[in-house]
């Protein structure tokens, strides 16, 4: 992976609602990448308009007000929270719908987009980040081991199998 990013000037955003249009925007464009398990139904506009009324959707704006990235980083969603296989942590997060804009694949947006979100995890005192990465996604499971995500156990919701990964923000 090259690392062109840092040749681009970015700033980590919570979403705002008039934000949640390019949101959805970018997650359609993504329909179709390698790895990806989201269709025209999912991500959808509930998803982002709930990520935003929580305060757990983030973007990554371009110096030029451009978006170029998303991701839902707030508490565990109860169908992932209640799976068997975590750490037990009193302050655990979850990242989720990470996407990046397509013409930034490879150049370490993604890499960069996450290690920002988990600062901000730990800024907000949590103790664990946790994630479900597809199976069928390679490059994001590579991506989260890189980060220093650990597989902890493996599970099948959505009809999608997934790697159960956390990592300790301590």
């Amino acid at each position: 992976m090259s690392s062109n990013i840092s040749k681009i000037s970015w700033r980590l955003a919570p979403a705002r609602p008039e934000d949640e249009a390019a949101v959805l925007a970018l997650y359609r464009s993504l329909l179709g990448t390698p790895g990806t398990t989201w269709n025209e139904y999912y991500p959808g506009p509930e998803e982002v308009t709930a990520d935003t009324a929580r305060g757990s959707l983030w973007c990554a704006w371009g110096e030029d007000g451009s978006l170029l990235a998303a991701a839902s980083l707030g508490d565990d969603d109860p169908d992932i929270r209640d799976l068997s296989c975590w750490t037990p942590a009193a302050k655990s997060c979850e990242l989720s719908r990470v996407g990046v804009r397509r013409d930034l694949h490879g150049q370490g947006m993604g890499e960069a987009f996450t290690r920002r979100l988990l600062e901000e995890a730990k800024a907000q005192g949590r103790e664990t980040a946790r994630l479900l990465v597809s199976r069928d996604n390679p490059a994001a499971a590579r991506l989260y081991q890189k980060l220093g995500f650990r597989t902890c156990g493996e599970t099948r919701m959505y009809q999608v199998d997934w790697l159960c990964q956390e990592l300790p923000l301590k």
